[in-house]
């Protein structure tokens, strides 16, 4: 997986040295789960840095391509015998999106498919009872399939000076669950994303 990352991260910036818009990105990431076994997941906040780069094929149309490290996942709180527990699952992925980029006086669409490599996973558990707190982390990487397939279709605005606002929805298209208790159950991410970018020479 290290190897591939590299190899991909390689390819990702020859790409970009040929583009005609490069810049950055970054914001807040709202991640959670859905699917029949994910149905008591509640949104849990993250984050989402990169570059993002266009290379257009008109004054219209275009294709943006991205490397953004996320962080996804989701919390499930319960009571049970008066105990209150919350699981906050967290899920750090590099996510590539290629998407199809209009653009009419700054306003532009987006959508596209993406592919996620999972970097990082940790289950977060807290249990509290009377005035006690117990919280336990454990690592998960292995748990969740390596590599997620989903798509993105967002919209947003970008000054001529280059600094751009965007919203974002990100949704699973694969089961999350190769290992572990949720082996073979239905979730998959999804999540919400606004961000703030930079693109100089952003040609409108």
């Amino acid at each position: 997986m290290k190897k591939l990352l590299l190899g991909l991260s390689l390819a990702l910036m020859a790409g970009t040295a040929s583009a005609q818009s490069v810049g950055i990105k970054a914001g807040l990431n709202y991640g959670s789960l859905t699917g029949d076994d994910a149905k008591n997941h509640d949104y849990r906040p993250g984050y989402t840095v990169g570059l993002t780069a266009r290379y257009g094929l008109n004054e219209l149309i275009g294709v943006q391509t991205e490397a953004l490290f996320t962080s996804k996942g989701a919390k499930h709180s319960y009571s049970t015998n008066g105990t209150d527990i919350e699981n906050r699952l967290r899920l750090n992925y590099l996510d590539i999106p290629v998407l199809l980029h209009l653009q009419v006086s700054g306003l532009y669409f987006e959508l596209g498919p993406q592919v996620s490599f999972l970097l990082k996973g940790k289950q977060i558990t807290e249990v509290s009872r009377s005035n006690t707190t117990t919280t336990t982390e454990t690592d998960i990487t292995d748990n969740p399939y390596p590599i997620d397939f989903g798509y993105a279709a967002g919209i947003g605005y970008r000054a001529p000076s280059g600094i751009g606002l965007g919203l974002r929805y990100n949704g699973g298209l694969k089961k999350l669950d190769d290992e572990g208790s949720y082996e073979g159950r239905e979730r998959y991410n999804t999540g919400f994303q606004l961000t703030l970018s930079y693109v100089p020479g952003y040609n409108r």
